[in-house]
């Protein structure tokens, strides 16, 4: 890392240790939840004209609201891999791959099946370091892509990936049922260690089923719930983010009636966003336009803060050095020497494949497998409608560069271990959930 990187790895750690309270005699307890396939300006705290997130809104009255967060991927499973190492897909390992080994194609099909690669065996996650820092550590997933098989699980003492394999996955009330049961169970151990619990809310997933009475609250008056139809889709997704903060709802009011809260470090974020209808997509499969590729973060220090928006751009792996920050632990030695990069490898499907995102300052440069190229001002043109590589070639030319040799950088993973089979049941539920096949609703 050279020396102006060092400084501002430096310069951003004395931030982050000012924001969120390390260097504290006292290890705060950490609370971080994903609201799965959740966009930001879906979001009511971010300024969404429907109320979709009350409890959101309330945690941010006591929180810093980034605006500028971005993903790492488009998909569960890398997004969260990010999260939890602080290191871009390249790294960190976990991905589509045709030489992956979890076989996931023996139900579908002849030979033509799809394999995946969890994370990297050997890599070092959140949750390995704060349990070696005498955390107690605990994580509740809500979709199949958290299964214990792709390799997230790592260094969590306590695992809870039932019932998730229907098609709408696990949903807020048996999760959050689960989480609170756990809580009791940590506040009535005779020694009570700080925690580290991560919670992973699946709901805004496709299909977009949220019970009716929070359906009604964004379809017009008298209108029937048809979640087969598409002119649909929006106000369904908006109920099940409704839906989701209000059992995130739950969890804090769990902590405030503990005298948990305050002393809790609370982060909420997602792994990626969803598509719906912009450029004609749906879902979240396809081309990492901003609705899929920006994400909510909310992070509410220890002792609370006073609500402010920081408009700094940040991604998910710097999350992980920022909670390690709070826990007073030692960031890895990568912090703040990533550039701002999405990766996504799909299924080989029409429309999808391999893409690579760069963003610097206000451009945002896209390149897919087949070598076609993309790029945007996202100042002028913030819903990405005007691709600018024509009437701008140098800074296309320019990004590129960049980004192909921010990728060559970066270390690879460690060479994964013998092919499993992935159980039919999980089979089942990711190729209802539109995995399997690369399709989206």
């Amino acid at each position: 890392m050279g020396l102006s990187r060092v400084v501002g790895a430096a310069a951003r750690l004395i931030v982050a240790c000012a924001l969120l309270g390390c260097g504290s005699d006292v290890a705060p307890n950490i609370l971080l939840v994903t609201l799965d396939t959740t966009r930001a300006d879906h979001l009511s705290v971010y300024g969404y004209p429907r109320e979709t997130t009350p409890h959101l809104e309330a945690l941010a009255r006591d929180a810093i609201l980034y605006e500028r967060a971005h993903s790492t991927s488009t998909w569960t499973l890398p997004s969260h891999a990010s999260l939890f190492t602080g290191k871009l897909p390249t790294s960190h390992g976990a991905r589509y791959d045709p030489e992956g080994p979890l076989v996931l194609s023996e139900a579908i099909g002849e030979g033509t099946g799809i394999r995946a690669r969890g994370l990297a065996p050997g890599e070092t996650t959140l949750a390995a370091r704060l349990r070696d820092a005498g955390y107690a550590t605990a994580g509740f997933a809500g979709g199949p892509w958290l299964l214990d098989a792709f390799g997230l699980s790592a260094g969590f003492e306590h695992w809870d990936d039932e019932g998730i394999l229907g098609t709408n996955g696990r949903t807020a009330p048996d999760l959050s049922r689960a989480v609170l049961e756990w809580l009791a169970s940590w506040a009535e151990a005779p020694e009570r260690r700080p925690f580290f619990l991560f919670v992973n809310f699946f709901d805004a997933h496709f299909p977009y089923a949220a019970p009716p009475e929070h359906a009604r609250l964004f379809l017009p008056p008298g209108v029937e719930i048809d979640r087969l139809a598409r002119d649909q889709y929006e106000p369904l997704y908006d109920a099940e983010i409704h839906f989701a903060d209000e059992h995130l709802g739950r969890l804090l009011d769990a902590l405030r009636e503990r005298e948990l809260y305050d002393e809790t470090l609370v982060v909420v974020t997602a792994d990626h966003g969803e598509m719906l209808g912009e450029h004609g997509e749906w879902g979240h499969n396809g081309i990492p336009f901003e609705p899929v590729t920006r994400v909510p973060l909310i992070v509410k220090p220890p002792g609370g803060a006073a609500a402010r928006v920081e408009e700094r751009p940040i991604q998910l792996p710097a999350l992980f050095h920022l909670v390690l920050a709070a826990a007073g632990q030692e960031p890895a030695p990568q912090v703040d020497a990533q550039p701002r990069v999405a990766e996504v490898w799909h299924p080989p499907a029409p429309g999808v494949g391999e893409w690579k995102v760069l963003w610097q300052d206000e451009l945002k440069y896209l390149q897919h497998g087949d070598g076609k190229h993309r790029l945007y001002d996202l100042s002028r043109d913030p819903r990405e409608r005007v691709n600018r590589v024509a009437d701008r070639p140098d800074d296309a030319r320019q990004l590129r560069a960049a980004l192909a040799a921010a990728l060559d950088a970066l270390p690879r993973p460690a060479a994964g271990g013998e092919p499993q089979t992935i159980d039919p049941e999980t089979l089942e539920a990711l190729e209802r959930l539109g995995y399997i096949d690369g399709e989206s609703p």
